[in-house]
């Protein structure tokens, strides 16, 4: 997988230009949007904005995006039937909440309407908590992203408990090339069904394309929405560096092709139904992992290669082919490494194909395993508890 090059750089504003008066409406805001220049920093006023759709579409450059940040980080509180929504390039939105929103749509995109997107830019220090509509089952993301090269860091996301990804990429006709990186994804309760991912890259109609993502370094703090924490549907994304700490579920490998999984942290602690990685599809790596505590079987195993469905449609289960396991360290888990399994489902009859499997350790508690440096894995600059309240 190819590097990219972001413009930003987590926790820092690269703009360098005064900032404007404080702005304290939308209206404002979208007016003072459609007027900045690359360079220009606008600031949004302390306080709570109820019921506020803020909606702007602002064009940067490269070196010089357009700002759009708290007059204080978490001092700014969208909350009631708010929403936030921008569009245009070169744009970095800073330290904005949204707090118990009860939007019935997605809260936070990056796009003002269809077709109408974003691209090289980010949403950094910012944080969505208890954002749900009250049916349960009226489907909303907290986030979703839209357009090329964006990329969403250092932000803070729990309380999600009606249908719906917590995070969806959704992607056009080329490769995103987003970068989801350092964020902490926080407790989700059990939605009892399909759609309770707290991160999604893809989807099933588009999961033979190119999406070319990187997820890196987030903390996926008891997640417990449904099977599949992270559902990745769609064709080289890389998950390096993660951390996913009492989880109930796994990074499923659901739909698309080559995508890298890579020294990432999963533990357990012994609850029930903690999982590791699951495999599907053709190309995957699953490398350098460390998996303790796990209590999960079949597809929650540490490791879990699925079997195919015949001529399996896009939502289907396609034949894993090509697999690699190596230098993965598998320590007290109730069931280290499951291949060719069906999760209770008959009709996956097809076995993997061609699954390599090198150097991989699976210990049982108390026995010496390799040393692994866990400093690698998770954000690593959030103390436990620092958005409590």
């Amino acid at each position: 997988m190819r590097r990219r090059n972001f413009l930003f750089t987590a926790g820092v504003s690269l703009a360098t230009a005064p900032a404007a008066s404080v702005l304290r409406t939308p209206t404002e805001v979208e007016a003072a949007a459609k007027q900045a220049r690359p360079g220009d920093i606008l600031v949004l006023g302390d306080g709570e904005w109820t019921d506020a759709d803020l909606v702007f579409e602002a064009h940067g450059a490269e070196g010089r995006p357009v700002v759009v940040r708290a007059q204080t980080p978490g001092k700014v509180i969208l909350t009631g039937n708010s929403r936030l929504r921008f569009g245009g390039e070169w744009i970095s939105v800073e330290g904005i909440t949204l707090r118990g929103c009860r939007y019935s749509r997605d809260v936070l995109e990056f796009r003002t309407a269809p077709g109408k997107f974003a691209s090289h830019s980010r949403m950094a220090d910012c944080a969505v908590v208890d954002c749900s509509p009250a049916d349960k089952e009226t489907v909303t993301r907290f986030v979703s992203l839209y357009g090329e090269d964006n990329e969403v860091s250092r932000c803070y996301f729990a309380g999600k408990t009606n249908a719906g990804p917590t995070m969806v990429v959704w992607l056009g006709g080329k490769p995103n090339r987003h970068r989801i990186a350092a964020n902490w994804f926080g407790p989700r309760v059990p939605l009892g069904h399909n759609g309770g991912e707290s991160l999604r890259v893809g989807d099933s109609t588009t999961s033979m394309r190119d999406s070319l993502t990187a997820v890196e370094r987030n903390l996926f703090d008891r997640c417990d929405g449904e099977l599949e924490i992270i559902s990745n549907k769609s064709c080289g994304n890389l998950y390096r560096g993660n951390l996913f700490d009492s989880c109930v579920g796994t990074l499923t490998l659901r739909h698309g092709n080559r995508c890298r999984v890579e020294k990432n942290l999963f533990l357990g602690h012994g609850l029930k139904d903690t999982g590791g990685v699951r495999v599907i599809g053709e190309d995957h790596v699953v490398a350098g992992n460390y998996f303790e505590g796990l209590r999960g079987k079949a597809f929650r195993a540490a490791l879990s290669v699925a079997n195919g469905l015949p001529d399996s449609p896009l939502n289907g289960y396609f034949q894993v082919k090509r697999a690699t396991l190596r230098d993965n360290v598998i320590v007290d888990c109730t069931e280290g490494v499951a291949i060719g399994v069906n999760g209770g489902n008959v009709k996956l009859t097809l076995p993997p194909e061609d699954v390599r499997a090198e150097n991989n350790v699976v210990r049982e508690r108390g026995e010496e395993a390799p040393a692994f440096d866990r400093s690698g894995a998770g954000p690593g600059w959030w103390p436990k508890g620092a958005f409590s309240g």
